[in-house]
């Protein structure tokens, strides 16, 4: 009997998890966009590149069987590489969160591009902690120091989640009424229902408003000094 118990136990366990969402959102909203304590010093001398138009609407987030190794479940911003630079020498997340944040950590990768996508993985760096993740509607930028990255042309930057299996850590901050310049794109689980492999966010219903995320890059010289003063802006370029 207490066998028979134990599986009934498991089999509803099973089915929990399948049925779990594997796509969810902590919006639509305004998010209220909090710096981080020492912005920018990760990069001196660098560039600085986003899409997004420094406000966000939303969080999105994978989660159950939308993670999965490699990187199934990771998200993305394209950008391209300005003359004279050549190298991603880190990056800038804007995250927030609903109290799940716990101990999960990320992998942060430089791609490089084809078809619009991202393609190859051109470095990687893996186990970071972003820091602590505000609470929504509050949205904190991490800036993540990376080895400068050497990388020319198309390119894209982001990060995947190592919550394989289970609820969300954290969401993705989403511009969804910005200028429509960026190229967010996120790599699609397969088997969950939705087209498999790296694909614009709003293929899915519930990240459907997307027009770019909270994703930017750092751009340096590739193996010497930098010889542009880092920018701020809304776009500082457009990929086409």
């Amino acid at each position: 009997m207490k066998k028979l118990a134990l599986l009934f136990a498991l089999m509803a366990m099973v089915a929990g998890v399948a049925g779990a969402a594997n796509t969810v959102a902590v919006g639509p909203g305004h998010g209220v966009v909090v710096q981080n304590p020492n912005p920018d010093t990760i990069c001196p001398g660098a560039t600085f590149k986003t899409n997004d138009d420094g406000s966000y609407e939303n969080g999105y987030a994978w989660a159950y069987n939308g993670v999965a190794a490699p990187y199934y479940g990771a998200w993305a911003e394209g950008f391209t590489m300005d003359p004279g630079m050549g190298a991603v020498c880190g990056m800038k997340f804007g995250l927030t969160q609903v109290g799940s944040q716990d101990s999960w950590h990320m992998d942060v990768y430089v791609w490089d591009a084809a078809g619009g996508s991202p393609n190859n993985v051109i470095c990687v760096t893996t186990g970071v902690n972003p820091g602590t993740i505000g609470m929504w509607p509050t949205i904190t930028q991490h800036d993540i120091d990376i080895a400068d990255c050497c990388v020319s042309g198309d390119y894209f930057v982001g990060w995947w989640p190592n919550w394989v299996g289970t609820g969300n850590g954290w969401y993705v901050a989403a511009d969804e009424n910005g200028f429509g310049g960026g190229l967010p794109r996120t790599n699609i689980a397969p088997g969950i229902g939705f087209p498999t492999g790296w694909n614009n966010p709003n293929v899915v219903s519930t990240f459907a408003g997307c027009q770019d995320l909270g994703i930017g890059t750092y751009e340096v010289a590739c193996g010497g000094t930098p010889t542009e003063a880092k920018t701020w802006g809304a776009i500082k370029s457009l990929y086409n």
